[in-house]
């Protein structure tokens, strides 16, 4: 799987993930080191994400709760 962030000017470089995403590993190797440092740059900035497991478990709602999110589907 390949994960990156996409935003109006500016985009985070692709993350190469090999196995299974879990959702502590979706914390530690993808939103923590490339999603909240991206978006505490951008005021005002938006996070979506869809309803997979890893994005909708307690760790990972836990680790965005300072951070804007648009529901799924919008």
């Amino acid at each position: 799987m390949v994960c990156g962030v996409i935003a109006y000017n500016t985009r985070s470089p692709l993350v190469l993930i090999r196995g299974t995403m879990k959702a502590k590993r979706y914390v530690h190797d993808i939103l923590q080191p490339h999603v909240l440092p991206l978006m505490q740059r951008i005021p005002g900035s938006i996070f979506q994400q869809d309803n997979a497991r890893p994005h909708t478990e307690r760790v990972s709602q836990d680790c965005l709760s300072t951070v804007t999110t648009l529901p799924w589907p919008a």
